[in-house]
């Protein structure tokens, strides 16, 4: 439910292209109209294993701009 909470306020949010997350095992690429500039990883609630122990749990995001003549792809993401 995390995942899909951030992926929908992600893609509605009109600034995202690229969408990973741990939880999926492809990247989500934000339709061209709701297209944005960002690139985001995110990890929706880190530490979820641990819930029944009552430990610390939060969400894990790293937001990188798309190269500039870039169309917004994975490439974005995984650069140095």
């Amino acid at each position: 439910m995390s995942n899909d909470m951030m992926i929908n306020a992600l893609v509605n949010s009109g600034v995202c292209c690229v969408l990973v997350s741990e939880e999926n095992e492809e990247p989500i690429m934000v339709p061209k109209e709701l297209s944005g500039k960002y690139c985001v990883a995110f990890d929706p609630l880190d530490g979820s294993s641990n819930i029944d122990c009552n430990v610390s749990v939060g969400t894990i995001f790293s937001v990188y701009e798309k190269r500039e003549g870039s169309d917004g792809t994975v490439e974005d993401l995984l650069r140095s």
